[in-house]
């Protein structure tokens, strides 16, 4: 069994100055040893509100749905969201979450999800093109070409297209901002106005200006000309709000249009990459996913129907959300003194739900920082506990995409997975690095191995 490289975390709290650092630079290696091993800790706090770790899963359903009106988003969180996304579902709170939500829901419907497997199979024969065109021996970044492929996916699937939209400028707009705005500063831990964090990343800003620009455009287009095309542009404009007759103003729309564009793509691109790399570290493993993909699907273009028999290759992607979870930490915060499962919380306390340390937790899983796709045997039934593997979030709020997401990430595996051959670049040291979503740091330079003939008719 293969165990990849993973944050070792220090035995104990790291002292004041050296902890704030960690935390701006990566927070997931300032979490103590005990964050791994405990249902709570308290982080030592002096310099704000109290910061609570929580990896007890009867807990988290407390906080996140049970009792979810005790427990914003907190001020940490927006700061990193709110430059790009405004109001948008993953920023707003109660009934204006909920009317954006239910706007939202019949573009993840599982009928519609079905129709669109077979654009997200085509994106990655693109893709495999390309890697046919370099050759065998060719050196590619995966991170940067699974970023493009659903990057296609998202625009052809959602927005028709895109209607314009420059992918390779936008991704690299979207890259700025995570790196920039997107990443937890000392003034963020601090409480310091977010205008500072503006005023000192200029380059942050002109990206969040730039993707609220493009995106405006594309709605003012659509405002102007014929509906009809039923893709997810169509259904929020045309929402209404159940309460209140209201439609999405040009904002809303623009601002929901850009978290599905931004976090629609960037997630399943980092399950991907994960995907790959641990596949190419275990032969074994990837030649289970090879003969599954070839049993089911022979030579022909994945569908739903293929997608809904690939069993182990739904397990990889599991796993490697498991070990790698593409959002590394829930945070909520205390909107009043509450308690979790009888313990006093007072108000404004931080609650960190520490995915990455959940889903290695000596106390949940067995070998934690081991790669076994098997523990997600369907029989098993881990994958439906919420609580417990949340590479999605839990809760009234759990991600809308998750289908979608999941189909994608099969769909793109299946495809690539049975007709190349990556090895992972030896030198590349690999570290997980949380700018918002949690990403390797560096990319992850591989080189195309071999490339497996296909006849198409």
């Amino acid at each position: 069994m293969f165990k990849p490289p993973a944050i070792q975390p220090p035995e104990k709290t790291l002292p004041l100055f050296k902890r704030l650092f960690t935390l701006a630079d990566n927070p997931i290696e300032a979490w103590p040893r005990a964050v791994y091993e405990e249902d709570f800790y308290w982080a030592p706090s002096p310099y704000g509100p109290k910061l609570l770790f929580v990896t007890k899963p009867e807990a988290i359903r407390e906080i996140l749905l049970d009792r979810g009106e005790d427990f914003s988003k907190g001020s940490i969180f927006l700061r990193f969201l709110k430059p790009a996304l405004g109001e948008a579902m993953l920023t707003a709170e109660g009934a204006h979450w909920r009317w954006q939500r239910q706007a939202a829901a019949p573009a993840f419907r599982p009928d519609t999800m079905a129709k669109l497997t077979p654009i997200m199979s085509a994106a990655a024969e693109k893709m495999l093109a390309r890697w046919r065109a370099a050759g065998v021996g060719a050196q590619v970044d995966v991170a940067q070409d699974m970023v493009r492929i659903t990057f296609d996916i998202i625009l052809d699937t959602m927005l028709s297209g895109g209607e314009g939209i420059d992918i390779e400028e936008t991704s690299r707009e979207i890259s700025i901002y995570l790196e920039t705005l997107g990443r937890p500063s000392i003034g963020d831990i601090l409480g310091l106005p977010p205008s500072l964090k503006k005023l000192m990343s200029p380059r942050g800003v002109r990206a969040a200006n730039y993707l609220r620009s493009v995106v405006q455009q594309m709605v003012a287009r659509r405002r102007s000309g014929p509906s009809g095309r039923g893709d997810l542009v169509d259904l929020l404009m045309q929402a209404k709000d159940p309460e209140t007759g209201r439609a999405m103003s040009d904002m809303e729309l623009r601002d929901n249009l850009i978290t599905f564009i931004g976090a629609g793509h960037e997630t399943t691109a980092l399950a991907l990459t994960w995907s790959l790399y641990l596949l190419s570290q275990d032969s074994v493993t990837a030649q289970r996913v090879r003969a599954e993909v070839q049993s089911v699907t022979g030579d022909a273009s994945i569908t739903q129907a293929h997608v809904e028999t690939l069993s182990f290759t739904r397990q990889v992607v599991l796993e490697a959300m498991r070990l790698f979870p593409p959002v590394a930490a829930l945070p909520r915060q205390a909107s009043r003194d509450t308690t979790i499962l009888g313990m006093p919380v007072p108000k404004n306390t931080i609650i960190l739900m520490p995915i990455y340390a959940m889903h290695r937790h000596s106390k949940q899983w067995d070998r934690p920082d081991v790669f076994d796709p098997d523990r997600f045997a369907p029989d098993l039934g881990l994958e439906r506990q919420r609580y417990h593997y949340m590479p999605f979030g839990a809760g009234h709020r759990i991600c809308i995409g998750l289908g979608f997401a999941l189909n994608e990430a099969v769909a793109v595996l299946a495809t690539l997975m049975r007709e190349v051959q990556l090895d992972h670049n030896p030198a590349h040291k690999i570290r997980p690095l949380v700018r918002i979503t949690m990403r390797p740091e560096g990319g992850m330079p591989m080189r195309i191995a071999a490339l497996m003939s296909r006849s198409v008719d």
